[in-house]
Formats: structure tokens, sequence, C-alpha cells
């Protein structure tokens, strides 16, 4: 007990000492967790795969679009997990390239207390092409010294902490402030370290209805608390839907269905509540997960029934 509060205090320390800000969006949170909390890795047991495809501000030349792909394992040992994961983010001449590994450790805090620390290494490639902008003045300082690219490397932490019916979980995707300037130190471009803290409840209102509710909150140093609220109704274990608010952002639906055992399709849809939804026709994500080969020493059904797991529906 004491090593797992002594881990706990230290994880907590480590993510709570630095605050900024991603370009992830906040409501990929709730269907690709992984990009920011590690410790989300082998919570299915098993094998896990995920593809998404998500586009923003569509009504926009060269609006924002993402790709995401996620492999795991937790391994026979029920103790360790680990996974890549590979984020492809465009944005008009502006190109985020994620390769990651994830790396979990599952512990038991209490007979019905599970906890999970999470460490995520690896590169961030960053580039910007200027031959995809029309340039009113190609000779101007920052155009003239040619298109930008540079390698970073990356390295996030968090922790999750579940029971039977809720969890909490803190993170920073990235610990490492990235920083990209050209001659007589002109600053180009600067990512700086952020935090994301979630908590949820589910509640099984019968045999075949699951709610699933969930509040994630993002802290950015120098920029407003964000915070968004999601909630899903499972029926039957197969279909679901759900919303979520965003606070003087945007509205959403998600959508899920179960193809069949561990195959599971998703779709989710923002509109913006503020000036931009004149402008814009929304963000739409699109998903596809599978989930495979439970270990036969697996002791998940001891814990957590895997269709309750907060993982599971995403």
């Amino acid at each position: 007990m004491k090593k797992f509060i002594y881990s706990f205090l230290f994880i907590g320390l480590l993510t709570v000492g630095v605050q900024g800000q991603s370009g992830l969006k906040l409501t990929d949170y709730y269907n690709n967790p992984i990009q920011y909390n590690p410790a989300y890795v082998g919570v299915t047991g098993g094998f896990f795969s995920k593809a998404t495809y998500s586009t923003q501000w569509l009504g926009f030349d060269d609006s924002p679009t993402t790709q995401t792909l996620d492999l795991q394992r937790r391994f026979n040992n029920e103790r360790y997990a680990a996974g890549i994961s590979i984020l492809n983010d465009d944005f008009g001449a502006v190109n985020n390239f994620n390769v990651e590994g994830n790396f979990a450790l599952h512990l038991n805090a209490t007979d019905d207390i599970k906890f999970v620390l999470g460490l995520k290494a690896g590169l961030n490639v960053f580039s910007i092409d200027y031959n995809r902008l029309n340039i009113y003045n190609p000779e101007e300082y920052v155009y003239s010294n040619g298109n930008l690219s540079e390698t970073k490397p990356l390295i996030g932490a968090g922790f999750y902490v579940y029971s039977d019916n809720w969890f909490v979980s803190m993170s920073t995707p990235n610990l490492l402030e990235h920083r990209l300037e050209g001659e007589n130190a002109r600053e180009f471009y600067n990512k700086i370290p952020h935090m994301y803290i979630s908590a949820g409840y589910d509640y099984r209102m019968n045999s075949v209805l699951l709610v699933k509710s969930q509040l994630t909150t993002q802290i950015v140093k120098g920029a407003p608390l964000a915070y968004l609220f999601s909630s899903r109704v499972i029926y039957n274990d197969k279909i679901g839907f759900g919303a979520h608010f965003q606070p003087n952002s945007l509205v959403g639906l998600m959508l899920s269905y179960q193809i069949k055992d561990g195959f599971v399709i998703n779709y989710g849809n923002d509109t913006a509540i503020s000036q931009l939804s004149k402008y814009s026709n929304g963000n739409h994500s699109f998903g596809l997960s599978y989930q495979f080969g439970k270990p036969k020493k697996c002791n998940c059904d001891d814990d957590v029934e895997l269709k309750d797991r907060v993982y599971m529906i995403r």
C-alpha cells in the first residue's frame, strides 16, 4: 500500500507541476484517451486496436484533419501493458506527426480499487510547407528562409484509478516544451506542456441500459480553464448514444455500435455555439476499434466487467 501511495503522489506532482497547451481537441479525449493519458494502455485486457479520422471547421479552406492509430496489448501476467500510437494532424501549411510508445503498470490499490501508472515516450515531427500558402510577399523574412521542419522528443505521464463504477485520471501528454526559432531568436512555433484531469461514473439502470458520464478538464497556462461534460447511454452492450457540452464553445452527439464481439464503430459530431457556427459546418469524427485475444490467465472479470470498462465503448 505504501508503494501505491508514493507512486500516486509522484505522478500527481509530476503532472501538476506543468501546465500548458496542445493541439489536441478536448472532445477527442473520450474517443482517443491514449493520446492524452498512457495509463489507459491495457485497460481492455488482451489486444486492442483503433483507428480514427476527424475533421474540424468544415467550410473553411485547409481546415484541420487528424488521423490516429492505436495498437496495444496487456500481457498475460496482467500487470504490464504496452502499445504504439500514431497521430497525423494537418492544418493548412502546418503538419504535426507523432509516433509514441506507451507503457503502463497495473496495480491493486485495494481489493476493489485498481491503479494504473502510465508513461509515454516518442517523437514529434513539426513542419510548415509554405508552398501550400498564398503568399502576398514572398520576400518576407519568414518565407525567404524556406520551409521549416524539426523533430523533437516527447515524454508524457499519467495515472488512472478505477473501481467497478467510477474512475479518476490525470495526465500530461508531453512534459517537454517545444520551441522553434529562426535567426535573431525569431519564434515561429511554441508548444508548451498541458494537463488533463478526468473523472467518470457508470450507472447500470437495468440489465440492458448502462449510463456512462464523464467530466474532462484541460488546464492551460495563460488561458481560461476548459472543461467538457459527456454522457452516454449503452443499450444491450451494443448500441451507444451520447451527448457532450463544452461551455461557451460547442455541443455534440456521439453514436457507437458493436458490429460483433470486440468490433465497434463510432461517430461523433460537434457544433460550435459561438460566432464560428455561422461559417463552419462543424466537426466530424469516425472510429473503428477491435479488441481480441483476451489472455487465458486474465482475471479481468474479478475487478471490472469488460463490457463496463470505460475504454470498451470507444
